[in-house]
This record gives C-alpha cells, structure tokens and sequence, in this order.
C-alpha cells in the first residue's frame, strides 16, 4: 500500500479517518476503496489550497515589491520577517535576512554598528509606547551619501497581544538634496536681494508680504514677523500714518488693477528726518492671467529731493538776487538819466543862443561830461545784458559807408579838440548794404574808435573797412580796423585788456578817465556776432584794433527808410497846433520836452503826475500823450490803465522813461501805451515821435470847428461798448521773472498775500495809534509788491499815504486808509480763490 507512505502529506482529519478505517481487518473491500476516493479528494483540495496560497502570497508580495517604500517586518524578538525589493534587491539576500536582526544584517552589509544600535533603541521605544517611532537614518553606501526616513509601527493581536512590528523607510536622498540645493538658493538670493541698495518687498495676491529684504527692514526679527502682514497691519504694528497704509493698498490695487508698473513717490517720516521714497509696483500674474504676486521696490530719492529743494530754494534767490539787481539797475537808470535829461536838454537849449566864447566853452564842458557820464550809465547796463543773456542780435540792412560816416561825425570833434587826425577809409570792395546789427557794431566802433581817440596825444586815428566776398557772392567777411598812434598797452598787460573794470594802472584812470567797461562789453559783444577782437600794440608807438564778421550782402529794398525830421521838412511844418499832454513830474524835464516840442509849434498842455493827467483827458480831447513812468500820486502805468480800461480812451500814449532796461519797453506796450522813448532825448528825438504817432491820426471832425490857435474842448467820452473789469492784479511781470515755472508765482503770490495782511494790520494800528509814520512805512512797503503784481488801482492811494505831507489828521487819513484797506482785501480774496482752482 504504496499511498499509505504518503499519509504525512494529508491534513490530520484525513489521516485519522483512514487509519481507523485500515484498523479494521474485518471490513469488507469496499471501505479500502472508500478510503482511496477520501485520500484522492484530500489532496486534491490540499493541492488546490496550496495554489491558492501561494497564489494570495505571490500577490502581497508583488504589491510590496512594487511600493515606492521600503517595508521589513519583524517578529516580537526584532527578527525579520519579511522584507520587500526595495529595501533588498538581492532575493537571495531578503532569503538569507529572514530570521535575522538588524545586528546580523548590518555586520553582513558592513554598516556601522550605531545604524543596528539606533535600530533596536526605536523598535524598543515603538513596543514600550505601542506609538509609531520615527528617525531620520544617514549612511554611506558606494561612496555616496543617503538619508532614509524611518518609520516603526507596531501591530498588536485581537488579545492585546504584540503580532509583529512593520517598518517602513523612505528614501528621502534626493528630496534632501534638492532642499539643501533649494536653500542654498533661497539663501543666495536672499543674501543678494538683502544688499541690493534699495527697499524690495514681494506680496502675494491678497497684497500680503511674501518678502521683505533688509533694505527695507533692518531687523531680522522684524523681517520675520511682516511675513503674511499686509499694510495695514504694519503700519500699525509700528504706528505709522495709516494714511500711508492707505495710499499704499490703493497703489497696490491700482497695480492689479491696470495689469501695468505703477510708479509714484512717496513721503513719510522717519526718525532721522523726511524720507521720499520712489516707489515700483510691478504686477505679476499665472498664465491663466490670474494675479500671482507683485514685486514692489522703491529708490530712497531723499538726496534728490533735498537737493532739488534746495536748488529751488537758490533759484529763488537768485532770482530774487537778479530781480532786485535788475530794480536796482532801473532806478540807478531813472535816476541818473532823470537829470541828466534835464542837463542834456538844457545844453541843447542853450546852444540854441548866442553865448561868450566862455559861457560856450563851459556848455560845451556840461554837455561832454553828461555825455560821458550817459556811456558809463549804458555800459553798465549793457554789461548786465550781456551776464543775463538777454542781449539779442538784430538782422537789418545798413550802408557801411554811411555807418561810418556817422561814427566819423560824431567822433570828429573829439579828435579835432586833441589836435587829432581822424581818418575814415572804406575799401571799394564793401558792398553799398550788409545785413546785420549795426547799432551793435556801431557800439563796438565807437568804442575802439574813442578809446583810440582817448589814450592818443598826438598823430592820427585810422578807421578802415575791408570786405572778402565768398565764392557764390552772396556773403563775406567784414573786417573793421581802428589803428592809433597813441600810448600803446604793455605785452604783460594786454592778457587783461579786456576784463571787466581793468585799466593798465590807476594812472591811466585818473589821466583819461573811464571805467574799464567799455572793451569787456565790446568783446562780449563780438562773441555774441561769432568773432572777437585781435589786438596789436606797442608801447608809445601805437596799438591796432581789429575785428571779422561774417555778414550776407544786401539790397537797397532791406534798409530801413529814414525818418530824419529836418528843420525845414513838411512834417515838422504838420506838427503845428497839434495837442500834446506832457505828463511829466520833474519841473525841468517838462520845461525841456515843452520847449522842444514849442519849436515846432506843439501845443503843449503839462501834468504833474498821473491823476492829474487823467482828470485832463476826460474832458480834454489830445492828439498824444507824453507819460512818464515813475511819478507821484499816480504813476505812468496806472494812468494808462484807468484811461484805456475805465474810460476807453484810444490817443496814443508814449512812455518817457528814464528806465533803459531790457524788458521795460515791453512793459510799457502791456500797460497799453503805443511807444517808447528813453531819456535823455534829443530834440529830433522827440519831434520824431510826436510826428509818428500824430501825423498818422486822422484828424477829428469835432477839431474843425475848433480855434486853430487854442486847445479844444470835447464833453466827457462815452463809456466802451463793452466795460472792461478792473485787472485787481496780474503774473506776467512774475511769469517772466520765473521763466514760467508756476510754482514760483503761487509762491510769490503767498507772499503777497502775506505782505497784504500785515499791511493791513499796520493800516489799522497805525489809524488806532495815531501813529502817521507807521501808516507812511506801511504804504512804502507795500508799494513795489503792488507795481510787480501790476494791482495799478491801488497804486494811486497807497502813493497818496506814502506821500503824505500834513500830520495826522483822522478824518482825513481814515477814509482813505479804509479804502485802501477794502482793496486790500479784494485781491487778497481774489488771489485766493484763484490759487484754489
């Protein structure tokens, strides 16, 4: 019974019920073949469970083999019990390891003992505390670095009973790397964006700080906290405005908002001071297109700001520097050509009868020393023409011949008082017209010419003109030459001829007289035409002069037509009867203006000052009127402007100044006058005017009527069709002196405002205090801001206190302070409301 041997295979049911069967000598057969048919179903279910098993094993294992972890699990004794391919490749390795612990394993692999130590410290600490135990395992394998994170969870039976530990390890190698490669990043540039030298801060989509570097915050702790924080919360964490957390949130928003850079400045305070920051907001977003974060920074521009403040602040004081040297020029003008005009008229008065030889002799000497006198007076002021830059080239034709025969008139008598020969060439190569600044050159040539004339004793004085065509014809090179035999200039001096205010030694100063000036100016002058002055001399033989400008070749049709008034010219004979206001205060400048205007039989009519002259023309029709500028009571621009603005009148007006300065002219024809001239006049000067601006009126039908020989007399004008509002005040004045730059005339109008109202308050206590002097100061203080502010209604009360002549007398001086009080107080609010808008 060869099947009994393989009884041992069977399940222990299967063998006993056999056994007892086989027992039994007395069965029949048939329960030996029953026996046979239970053994063959016995192992065929052995087999079938067999396969299953090792079909359930071969799955679990798979699954283990094929997991991203290491798995080992051990027995209650730390042995292994199974290990999965990723833990051990080897599968005769994971056969042999079975059974094993982790002692045995790492001396097999050769590990440190301190692996196998950690090993069974965790597996005690994971059975002891029936927690999971996790460590973090660092080895070397191959020469190469791994760490594998370790896990110990121990499984426990229905009993309480420990089953068995399953250990699981990760191999967190790479992942580790990556992160150390990682913050070695986040630490480079971190360390770079720290040391980037302006503020950088990074927000998220909800404008939370993502990143802050240390630009922008110095302290680390700080730095650490503000991440997550929005503005607001910094702000006040460490109470700051939370306007400026505001202002920031809405920048933010703005940024997201438009999808673009948004810049602006920003201002706040710090404790060192104020700090302006330039701020950048440069949004970022997913390739969705939704927000992802911004990246702000922001450039401290305290410096600049400071330095800009700064230079503005100099601007204005240099401005208010070349403003006041420009007042100070216009009335150092007035004032000296005021009564110079009345010497120079005086002289040519006098001339004009029968004087002793010594009474010629000293007209002659009040004539030259005024005249010498008026050319220092333009030196200096074409000097500060020429240091602002404000001199301006005309381009006109002239004859040079004529020019020159001009300059030989007017020198020739200088020259023949010296015993001089004064020559005067013009090559035949000059054409007849050049187009250029002949009062320029003239200036220049007078200049060279006189000086030459000034420093020669004896010999001659040669004026020359050359002329160089170019190849089409059309232009060439002028060279004018002015040669002496005079004292000549020493070499080591010839470097500094033409400084400003240098002459060779202070003998030459008190022998000729002079400024030194006039060379400067003639140079400055030069260089503004494109050329300079050459110069030759040697000492007692003489020195030359000599400089080349470039000018194109004229036609006859580009010069300018004459307007000479000779004595017997028609024109001159026009001038009779007609009706010229002479608004003038200087008693002597009327007696002069008044005479020459009586030689061509001018009917002249005076005013002292300019209320009077308005009072004249309401009921008094002129064909011209003469206006001073600087007078008392009422000056020359607030006359004009209550005669064009309030009663519409249309006579042409003509500014006398004494003020030669650039810009005055200008002025004037603002104001509305039609003409200028500048004092001292000549008498052709003068006639000249007085025959452009009358001989050019028609004349009024209502004169007809009128005695030829007396004045007439018309009713009151009618007021303009369309009244004009009184100007309360005006900014070009202000504009130009600013260059446009509106923040200087806000500025100045402040301080206007400012000025008003301590006048006013001046004005009250002086009236409260009976205090005259007080009202007097307050009143000469006020009046230039008024004339630079151009508030011309106000000039003529505030110059009537200024004026005042009596003691202080209340019911006079009140009504008039109040007056001016309430117009005071008209253009303040009228400024105000006009710096609001």
């Amino acid at each position: 019974m060869s099947e009994l041997y393989h009884l041992g295979d069977l399940p222990l049911p299967y063998v006993s019920s056999a056994v007892a069967t086989c027992g039994d000598e007395q069965e029949p057969a048939a329960s030996i073949a029953e026996l046979k048919k239970a053994l063959a179903n016995a192992q065929a279910a052995l087999g079938a469970a067999k396969q299953e098993l090792a079909e359930q094993k071969d799955f679990y294992v798979t699954v283990l083999d094929n997991l991203k972890v290491e798995v080992a699990v051990f027995d209650t004794e730390n042995r292994y019990l199974l290990v999965n391919s990723k833990s051990i490749k080897d599968p005769a390795l994971r056969e042999w390891v079975v059974g094993k612990d982790d002692f045995e394993y790492c001396s097999y692999r050769q590990r440190p003992v301190e692996v196998a130590q950690r090993r069974r410290q965790k597996f005690a600490e994971s059975v002891a505390s029936g927690q999971e135990a996790t460590w973090a395992e660092d080895f070397e394998v191959a020469g190469q670095f791994r760490q594998v994170s370790r896990h110990l969870i121990p499984v426990y039976a229905a009993d309480g009973s420990l089953r068995m530990v399953v250990g699981t390890g990760t191999d967190m190698t790479a992942r580790q790397v990556a992160e150390k490669k990682l913050d070695e990043q986040r630490k480079f540039y971190e360390y770079a964006l720290n040391h980037v030298p302006c503020d950088l801060a990074i927000f998220d989509a909800e404008l939370r700080y993502l990143f802050v570097n240390a630009s922008a915050i110095k302290d680390p702790t700080a730095r650490a906290w503000i991440i997550g924080k929005t503005n607001a919360e910094y702000c006040a964490h460490y109470n700051h405005s939370m306007t400026l957390a505001e202002e920031r949130h809405r920048r933010l928003n703005q940024a997201l908002d438009e999808r673009r850079l948004v810049t602006f400045e920003e201002a706040s305070q710090r404790r060192s001071g104020p700090s302006h920051q330039y701020r950048c907001l440069q949004p970022v977003f997913h390739a969705d297109g939704s927000p992802h974060l911004i990246v702000t920074y922001g450039l401290d521009v305290t410096e600049r700001v400071q330095t800009e403040q700064a230079l503005r602040h100099a601007k204005l004081a240099a401005e208010s520097a070349v403003r006041a040297r420009e007042l100070f020029l216009a009335n150092m003008s007035h004032e000296i050509r005021t009564p110079m005009n009345a010497i120079l008229g005086m002289s040519q008065l006098l001339a004009k009868t029968e004087l002793a030889p010594d009474q010629e002799s000293y007209r002659h000497a009040i004539s030259t020393s005024a005249e010498h006198l008026l050319v220092i007076i333009n030196d200096i002021l074409d000097l500060s023409k020429l240091e602002a830059g404000k001199m301006t080239l005309e381009q006109v034709g002239f004859t040079p011949v004529h020019m020159l025969a001009e300059i030989e008139q007017t020198l020739h008598y200088k020259a023949v008082e010296k015993g001089l020969c004064l020559r005067v060439q013009v090559a035949p190569t000059v054409p007849r017209v050049l187009l250029g600044d002949p009062y320029r050159i003239r200036q220049v040539l007078l200049n060279l010419a006189g000086n030459a004339i000034k420093f020669t004793e004896a010999g001659h004085v040669a004026i020359t003109c050359d002329f160089v065509a170019d190849a089409d014809s059309r232009n060439g090179e002028v060279t004018f030459r002015v040669a002496d035999t005079g004292v000549g200039i020493e070499p080591e001096f010839v470097k500094n001829i033409f400084s400003e205010f240098s002459q060779e030694d202070s003998s030459v100063t008190r022998k000729f007289g002079g400024t030194g000036l006039g060379l400067s100016i003639c140079r400055n002058l030069l260089k503004l035409m494109g050329s300079d002055v050459r110069l030759e001399s040697v000492k007692n033989q003489g020195t030359v002069m000599q400089f080349t400008l470039r000018l194109p070749q004229g036609v006859a049709t580009d010069l300018a037509p004459k307007r000479v008034l000779p004595l017997d010219s028609s024109t001159r004979q026009s001038l009779r009867n007609k009706q010229v206001l002479l608004v003038e205060d200087n008693r002597f400048n009327r007696q002069i203006a008044k005479t020459f205007l009586a030689h061509a039989h001018v009917q002249v009519t005076e005013a002292e000052h300019g209320a009077k002259a308005v009072e004249l023309a309401q009921y008094r029709r002129f064909d011209l009127i003469l206006m001073d500028i600087q007078m008392p009571v009422m000056d020359g621009y607030a006359a004009t402007a209550l005669l064009r603005q309030q009663m519409g009148l249309t006579t042409p007006i003509v500014a006398l100044t004494a003020n030669a300065v650039k810009g005055e002219r200008e002025k004037c024809l603002a104001a509305g006058m039609n003409g200028y001239l500048t004092k001292p006049f000549k008498e052709e000067e003068l006639l000249k005017i007085v025959g452009e601006w009358t001989l050019l009126q028609p004349v009024p039908e209502a004169s007809l009527t009128a005695d030829a020989e007396e004045p007439g007399f018309l009713l009151a004008p009618a007021p303009p069709a369309v009244p004009l509002a009184p100007q309360l005040y005006g900014v070009e004045e202000l504009l130009q002196v600013g260059q446009g730059d509106p923040t200087f005339v806000t500025f100045m109008l402040e301080t206007f405002v400012e000025s008003c109202e301590e006048a006013m308050q001046g004005l009250s206590q002086g009236m409260l205090t009976s205090d005259l002097v007080l009202l007097k100061t307050t009143a000469h203080t006020l009046l230039p801001s008024l004339v630079h502010l151009q508030a011309l209604h106000l000039l003529a009360p505030v110059e009537v206190l200024d004026q005042w002549q009596g003691g202080f007398k209340a019911a006079t001086l009140q009504p008039l302070v109040d007056s001016i009080i309430l117009l005071l107080r008209e253009v303040v609010a009228q400024i105000r409301l006009d710096t609001k808008k």
